[in-house]
């Protein structure tokens, strides 16, 4: 697969004609940061029954987390939800929108994880977050099942969990949108789509840059066979496009039952854009019945 099949979606066709929409390696991070995190911040936020931050120890001092209750009384099972930005932006805020309506189509809690950063804190500083956040889950919800889940980088943080923290094989289901998984954006995908459609290969040879200062765990590799029921969301104009659908492929040849929703007319990150979609609320809802089915 390298081009897409149809045509972009006319209001994102648009939107993507506005130079400073491209996502390219910044020449001041901070500014970058306030700019990127600001404009994710500004998506709708619906209702829901509680949202509570709280702090608990991680690795390397305080880790916070935020929970999403989406209807009062007593947890059903436990969504942990690691967000995207490359593993150099974003934070609670950028996907608070993103983590409450996944809490309310899904009925069940979601515990959002304040990672560290690349470049101040390159791998595993991040994974190394995502398992502290596992444990807690684990360990303050004692019989509930859990699932991981993320978006983008945040994907590859879930995915990378699930297959290496040591209680990594407890976890019931995975939840992976547009996931990053390839360091050195190779995939046709990234040399076709890679420059006009927001998310640039450019950018994300950089992040993975600042991100890798320690050995990786491979996560192209061929085995997935201790994977739980896994749901994958790509989008057809991503970049990161074929890294997913590679990963998909490898998963159903190691025995994962996995679900693979594919939305042709979409760029990357679209399920958490401010101006929101019918794509996005559908893909949302996809990945919602995939985790409460797998946590069922």
């Amino acid at each position: 697969m390298s081009l897409p099949e149809a045509p972009v979606d006319p209001e994102l066709s648009l939107w993507l004609q506005d130079p400073r929409v491209a996502l390219t390696v910044p020449a001041d991070l901070a500014a970058f940061r306030d700019g990127a995190n600001g404009y994710l911040a500004r998506a709708g936020k619906p209702d829901i029954a509680g949202i509570e931050d709280i702090a608990i120890e991680g690795p390397s001092g305080t880790l916070t987390l935020r929970l999403y209750r989406p209807v009062p009384g007593p947890e059903k099972a436990i969504i942990v939800f690691l967000h995207g930005g490359a593993f150099v932006f974003g934070n609670l805020d950028t996907h608070d929108s993103l983590c409450r309506r996944l809490a309310l189509e899904c009925g069940m809690t979601l515990v959002a994880v304040d990672y560290r950063l690349a470049p101040e804190h390159p791998h595993p500083a991040a994974i190394n977050d995502g398992t502290a956040a596992l444990a807690w889950a684990l360990d303050q919800f004692p019989g509930l099942p859990v699932a991981l889940a993320g978006d983008s980088a945040g994907a590859w943080l879930a995915l990378a969990t699930a297959l290496t923290s040591p209680r990594g094989s407890t976890v019931r289901g995975l939840g992976l949108l547009y996931p990053a998984l390839d360091p050195a954006c190779s995939s046709p995908s990234q040399l076709t789509l890679g420059q006009d459609y927001m998310l640039t290969r450019a950018f994300m040879l950089w992040a993975w840059s600042n991100f890798s200062a320690d050995k990786m765990p491979d996560l192209t590799r061929d085995d997935l066979s201790s994977l739980p029921p896994t749901t994958v969301v790509t989008a057809g104009f991503d970049p990161l496009r074929d890294e997913g659908t590679a990963f998909v492929g490898r998963a159903k040849a190691s025995g994962v039952k996995v679900a693979h929703h594919h939305y042709p007319d979409m760029i990357h990150g679209f399920a958490g854009l401010p101006q929101g979609s019918r794509r996005s609320a559908e893909a949302v809802a996809r990945l919602a019945e995939g985790l409460a089915a797998a946590l069922a």
